[in-house]
C-alpha cells in the first residue's frame, strides 16, 4: 500500500505550501512530519485525504487503501452517543469489535458511553476521535498532534501502542520522545520542499545539519556566480554582443533562483525589578462542591524556580494558575503576592483570540511601541522578529495555523516584559524550532516560572522542580519528570539495580540476555494466538459461553503482551548501556 506525491504543488492564498514535491511512503513506514508552523504540515494531511486539491501534480493512493485520519479539531454528530460514533465505520469485512470499542473509550477516560458530544470540550473531542481511529481497522494511520489533550499516563500508553503498531503511520507531532521512539522515518517541510530521511529523530537532526551546511555552501557559490554574471551583464550591449547567448540565458536562470534564507527568531525582553516577596501559599485548598482539587498546600516561590506542574487532566492545574492570576479564589488558606510582580500568563485557550482581528492589531491592542533589549520597537517589527511577515501581519487571525496562533500568544505575553511567567500547555501545536527557542528563553529568563505541560522532553530540559497533582494533594519533587515517571514503575527500579551491578567485562548479564531472547520469542506467539482468537470470535457469534471464554483469553493475552512489550524495551535500553 503506497501514498505517492508526483510533482505536487499547492499554494494557499499567497503562501507556498508544496513546490513540485515528490515522495512515496508505504504501509510499513512510520513517518514523523516536522516543520516550522505555517509550512503546511496539516495541509499536506488534508491533501492526502482529499479535503484539499493540489494546484498541479498528482496524489496517488493504492487501490482499496483504508486510511484513518485524526484531525486537530474533530467534529461529530451531536445526536449520536459515544459508542455509536466509535462503531460507525464498522463493516462486515472490517468490523469494529464492540468490546474493544468500549475498552478503548474507557481507556480514554469516558465512563458513560451513552452521552453525546454536545457539551464536550476540544480535549474530549480529540480523545474520542483518537479512540475511533485506533479501534477502526485501516492500512495507514494519519495522526495530527495525537498527544495534545492527553495526560501523562495516556501519552505513555499511546507511545507503546504505536511502537507495536504493524501498519503505516504518518504523524505530525511536537513530542520529541514520541518521534525518537516510534518513527523510523522523518519528513521535513521547508520552503515548500520535502526532505525525507530514513532515520529516527536523533539521526534526522544530524542529517539535517549536514544538509543545511551543504545548502549554505551551494548558496554562497551560486551567489558568487550571479554577482559575476551581473557585473558582466552591466558592461553594456556591445560587450554582451560578443558573448554567446548561452551565458545570457544562464544569467536569466540564475536571476530567477529563490535563495531560502534561514530566518532566526529570538525572545529578548527587558529584565524588570523583582522584590524579595514573590508568591506564597499557606495551607491552601480548592474544591468544587465535594470535589477536592488540592488541600493543605503551602509553598514559597523562589526567584530561580522553574516548576513543572503535572497531573491528570482535570486535576486542577489550570485552576491553580487562575487562582494565582486572581481569576479564581481559594476555598481556604492564604495567597500572598508581592507588589512588584508582573505576571505573564499564557493560557491554553486559543478561543480567547478574536478570529476576525488582524494579526498586527491583536498586538497593537496591547502596545504599539515595545521596549526590548535592542531598544524601542514597533509592533510590525517585533512580529517580523517572531517570523510573521508583513503580508501575514495584515491577514486575519483565523487564517493562521494552530502553531502560528500559539506563537502570536507568546508575543502578546512577552511584550509587557513580565518578571514571573505562568505557562499553561505552551508546547501544544508549536513546531520543534519554536519549542527550542522557547526552551532557551525560559532557561535564561530572570525570574520564576510555573509551567503546565505533558511534554516530557520539554519538562526534563527546563524544570528544576515539580508540583505533582495526586489524589487531592500537591506533592513537591526535585526529580526530573522522566525520573518521576520511572520511579512509579517497579520494573525501572529493577533496572536501576541491575545497572549498578554491571560487570567489569561490560557485558549484559546472561540472565538478562535470556530474558530478552524469551521476550522476542514469546511476543510473536501471543500475536499469532490473538489472531486465532479473533477468527474464532467471528465464527461463534451465537455461542455466548464460548465468546466470553475467548474474550477473557484475549484480554489476558493483550495484558501479557503489553507488559512483555514494556519490559522488552527496557531490556533493549539496558542492552544499549553495555558496549556489546
Amino acid at each position: 500500500m503506497n501514498i505517492t506525491f508526483d510533482d505536487v504543488s499547492f499554494k494557499y492564498i499567497e503562501r507556498k505550501i508544496l513546490d513540485h514535491a515528490s515522495f512515496s511512503i508505504t504501509d510499513l513506514d512510520k513517518v514523523g512530519i516536522v516543520g516550522v508552523n505555517g509550512t503546511g504540515k496539516t495541509t499536506m494531511l488534508k491533501l492526502i485525504m482529499g479535503y484539499e486539491k493540489p494546484n498541479s501534480g498528482a496524489i496517488i493512493l493504492s487501490g482499496g487503501m483504508r486510511i484513518n485520519y485524526l484531525m486537530q479539531d474533530p467534529i461529530f454528530d451531536e445526536n449520536k452517543d459515544l459508542l455509536s460514533i466509535v462503531m460507525e465505520e464498522s463493516t462486515k469485512e472490517y468490523p469494529v469489535i464492540e468490546y474493544e470499542a468500549k475498552s478503548i473509550l474507557t481507556k480514554m477516560g469516558f465512563s458513560d458511553l451513552s452521552v453525546t458530544t454536545k457539551h464536550f470540550s476540544g480535549g474530549q473531542r480529540k480523545r474520542l476521535a483518537l479512540a475511533k481511529v485506533l479501534v477502526t481497522p485501516c492500512d495507514i494511520l494519519i495522526l495530527d498532534e495525537p498527544t495534545n489533550h492527553l495526560d501523562n499516563e495516556l501519552i505513555l500508553w499511546l507511545e507503546k501502542y504505536l511502537i507495536k503498531w504493524k501498519k503505516g503511520l504518518f504523524m505530525v507531532t511536537h513530542d520529541r520522545y514520541f518521534l525518537q521512539r516510534v518513527c523510523n522515518k522523518m519528513m521535513e517541510l521547508d520552503f515548500g520542499k520535502i526532505y525525507l530521511y530514513d532515520a529516527n529523530y536523533d539521526s534526522f537532526l544530524a542529517l539535517k545539519a549536514e544538509r543545511l551546511e551543504e545548502e549554505e555552501k551551494a548558496s554562497k557559490h551560486l551567489k558568487q556566480i550571479l554577482k559575476s554574471e551581473k557585473e558582466w551583464m552591466g558592461r553594456g550591449v556591445e560587450a554582451r554582443r560578443t558573448k554567446n547567448k548561452a551565458r545570457i540565458e544562464r544569467f536569466k536562470a540564475l536571476s530567477e533562483i529563490e535563495f531560502n534564507e534561514q530566518k532566526s527568531m529570538e525572545f529578548k525582553s527587558l529584565e524588570t525589578r523583582l522584590g524579595k516577596k514573590l508568591i506564597s501559599m499557606k495551607h491552601a485548598s480548592k474544591a468544587f462542591n465535594d470535589h477536592i482539587l488540592f488541600q493543605d498546600f503551602s509553598f514559597d516561590l523562589a526567584k530561580d524556580d522553574i516548576i513543572g506542574v503535572v497531573g491528570d487532566n482535570g486535576a486542577g492545574k489550570s485552576t491553580l494558575f487562575r487562582i494565582l492570576m486572581g481569576l479564581d479564589q481559594l476555598s481556604s488558606g492564604e495567597l500572598i503576592k508581592g507588589e512588584t510582580l508582573r505576571i505573564g500568563y499564557f493560557s491554553q485557550n486559543l478561543e480567547l483570540i478574536d478570529p476576525e482581528i488582524r494579526v498586527v492589531d491583536y498586538i497593537k491592542d496591547t502596545k504599539n511601541i515595545i521596549d526590548t533589549l535592542e531598544g524601542k520597537m514597533d509592533a510590525e517589527t517585533l512580529l517580523e522578529n517572531f517570523l510573521f511577515s508583513r503580508d501575514l501581519q495584515y491577514t486575519k487571525v483565523k487564517m493562521l495555523s494552530g502553531g502560528e496562533k500559539r506563537r502570536l500568544q507568546l508575543v502578546k505575553v512577552l511584550i509587557d516584559n513580565p518578571n514571573v511567567l505562568l505557562f499553561d500547555e505552551p508546547t501544544n501545536d508549536l513546531d520543534l524550532y519554536t519549542l527550542e527557542i522557547l526552551e532557551n528563553y525560559l532557561m535564561d529568563f530572570k525570574g520564576p516560572i510555573l509551567v503546565v505541560s505533558h511534554d516530557r522532553y520539554f519538562l526534563d530540559k527546563i524544570c528544576n522542580k515539580l508540583f505533582i497533582f495526586k489524589n487531592g494533594y500537591i506533592e513537591e519533587s526535585l526529580l526530573s519528570f522522566s525520573e518521576y515517571l520511572s520511579k512509579n514503575d517497579s520494573n525501572t527500579i529493577k533496572e536501576e539495580a541491575i545497572k549498578k551491578e554491571k560487570p567489569k567485562a561490560n557485558r549484559m548479564p546472561s540472565a538478562l540476555r535470556r530474558e530478552l531472547e524469551e521476550a522476542e520469542g514469546r511476543m510473536p506467539k501471543i500475536e499469532e494466538r490473538i489472531r486465532e482468537i479473533e477468527k474464532e470470535l467471528e465464527e461463534c457469534q451465537t455461542d455466548y459461553k464460548k465468546l466470553m471464554e475467548l474474550s477473557l483469553e484475549k484480554d489476558n493475552l493483550s495484558m501479557e503482551y503489553d507488559s512483555l512489550m514494556e519490559r522488552y524495551f527496557e531490556l533493549l535500553e539496558i542492552k544499549e548501556s553495555y558496549k556489546i
